[in-house]
């Protein structure tokens, strides 16, 4: 019962209090070939939309410990495979974690908070 709370308290928190958060931290808008709308929160995290394998290695080179990826494998463009083994290459962590806003999974909440918490994952870019 616990986590079906929890995954809402997560959204509110990523939804309503990061720009009270950007507020009081320097948020750096930038255009990086294959990454759409991200947005860096100082060192901290950063947030963007769909990337391409591609982009894996410039996301390694921007200094991120890790990649949570969001997405379902079904969403066109998703390329879990090939992000994988971009991944892999660049050497940097990849974490898959799919969510479907119509369908939440209380458990994927358990998942992220573990992931986001293991030393080395931060700073970490989440899409």
């Amino acid at each position: 019962m616990r986590l079906t709370f929890l995954w809402p308290s997560v959204l509110i928190v990523v939804g309503f209090l990061m720009p009270t958060l950007a507020a009081a931290q320097q948020v750096v808008r930038e255009e990086v070939e294959g990454i759409r709308n991200l947005a860096r929160i100082e060192s901290t995290v950063a947030c963007a939309g769909a990337i391409t394998p591609k982009a894996v290695a410039e996301i390694k080179k921007m200094g991120y410990g890790a990649i949570i990826n969001l997405r379902l494998a079904t969403e066109t463009g998703a390329d879990i495979e090939g992000h994988t083994a971009a991944a892999k290459a660049a050497g940097i962590q990849y974490i898959h974690i799919p969510f479907s806003a119509a369908n939440p999974d209380p458990a994927a909440v358990d998942v992220f908070l573990k992931a986001i918490t293991t030393p080395g994952v931060a700073p970490a870019f989440i899409h």
